[in-house]
């Protein structure tokens, strides 16, 4: 059995317990389950002994009108949650370094009976309050300044050293998971590892937290801008970001080049920039 078809399983063996009535008349516990073990399963680590971790944790997030009642049938839900998320690392047979701590948020923009759930590796003390770091002065104006150079070019991913794709979209995601824009057959990469999102022309790289990390030419990243020619690698796969250049207008015919400062004959004073 695979891993992923591991944990699976496991999911479905979760819910065969009283998982399920957590949930009772609110969500399918099946799907919670799911989404719980596919994010463990993204973000699980290894130790320097090879020793398989598990995240320590984990957001919940609900639609506003799911989370209210059943929060209100459930006031200790997430700390039940972290009961089973707990019991699902033993059957997974990782390791925690520490009692899992779960979160429940809502979030409109989770389906009505829908869950979402991300898992992080995250000191404890930093937990409460902000699921991401806050960037600092210096790092936000480092990256405003890259955004605001415009690419020379259309931006394009070579992946594994053949595959040519072009970069379009404003957001474009990419992961080991089917409903990726940039589907990745690697079991190093993680179900959602990267996501690519394009700012004043420029594409920015964000890592989703996945569990074999990013690099840009060798050094780690959760977010960073994009220049031709760098390296990425997605825990070892690697993708090449280029910019190819933008063809250059025609060459006048000799005599039809307008003298500098010169407007043409039909284009009125007051538009002229």
């Amino acid at each position: 059995m695979n891993r992923i078809a591991r944990f699976e399983a496991l999911a479905e063996r979760l819910v065969e317990g009283t998982f399920a009535r957590l949930f009772a008349g609110h969500l399918h516990a099946l799907e919670v389950a799911r989404h719980l073990a596919h994010a463990m399963e993204d973000r699980q680590a290894y130790a320097a002994d090879g020793v398989a971790l598990a995240p320590t944790h984990y957001w919940v997030y609900l639609h506003p009108d799911d989370f209210e009642p059943l929060l209100a049938d459930r006031p200790t839900l997430a700390e039940d949650l972290a009961g089973y998320v707990a019991e699902l690392v033993r059957q997974a047979g990782l390791i925690l370094v520490r009692p899992p701590s779960v979160f429940v948020e809502p979030q409109a923009e989770v389906p009505r009976h829908s869950v979402r759930v991300e898992a992080r590796w995250q000191p404890a003390e930093n937990a409460e309050g902000s699921s991401t770091r806050e960037m600092t002065e210096e790092e936000q104006a480092t990256i405003q300044a890259a955004v605001e150079e415009e690419p020379g070019g259309q931006p394009f991913l070579i992946i594994d050293g053949q595959r040519h794709v072009d970069l379009v979209e404003p957001v474009v995601s990419i992961g080991r998971a089917l409903d990726n824009d940039i589907i990745l057959e690697d079991p190093r990469v993680s179900r959602h590892h990267v996501q690519l999102r394009r700012r004043y022309g420029r594409y920015i790289l964000y890592d989703l937290g996945s569990s074999g990390g990013t690099t840009i030419n060798g050094y780690p990243v959760q977010e960073c801008v994009l220049q031709s020619g760098d390296v990425i690698s997605l825990a070892g796969a690697e993708i090449i970001y280029g910019e190819d250049l933008l063809s250059a207008p025609p060459e006048p015919e000799h005599g039809d080049t307008p003298a500098l400062g010169v407007q043409e004959p039909d284009q009125p004073p007051d538009e002229v920039k």
